[in-house]
């Protein structure tokens, strides 16, 4: 079980899959999700710029589909790497489509997530506050595993 050099698109994938993972590690993680002067919401509290932060303590049930979709989002998307790496080291033809298939789940997860968010957001937060980088990047992270997901799908229609 030696590294098989594998099609140029499946290491892109891969790369675009580490991408996302960092970024929605980082998105689902921060407290930057809707921003107002110097305070940021995230999806576990609000934090200002000293470093203080307090935990939500009520929340909707919308709130507790977003935190859902982005850990589970998360999780999908290491299952997919972990997927890409192996197909480094494996001649199976089917894990680039598992792959693909995976990438997009992950994207679906997301594209949930934040659109919930941003969709009912004004339900506890008010229509003051601005879209922050945590927000910003789970939408980058979502771009990034539907292009991951056509990268592992690549070989499969190039042949």
């Amino acid at each position: 079980m030696g590294f098989k050099m594998p099609h140029i698109t499946v290491i892109i994938g891969v790369v675009c899959m580490g991408v996302a993972l960092l970024f929605q590690i980082v998105g689902v993680a921060t407290a930057g999700w809707l921003t107002q002067n110097t305070v940021g919401y995230g999806l576990w509290s609000v934090c200002d710029d000293n470093g203080n932060c307090v935990d939500y303590t009520i929340i909707p049930d919308w709130f507790d589909a977003v935190r859902t979709f982005g850990i589970l989002g998360l999780l999908v998307i290491i299952g997919a790497v972990v997927v890409g790496v192996l197909i480094m080291f494996m001649e199976n033809q089917h894990l680039a489509l598992i792959a693909a298939v995976i990438s997009f789940v992950a994207a679906v997860c997301l594209l949930i997530e934040f659109a919930v968010f941003a969709g009912e957001h004004e339900e506890i937060f008010g229509s003051t506050l601005d879209y922050g980088y945590s927000f910003a990047l789970t939408i980058v992270a979502f771009l990034l595993c539907l292009a991951g997901g056509v990268c592992f799908f690549l070989p499969k229609v190039l042949g």
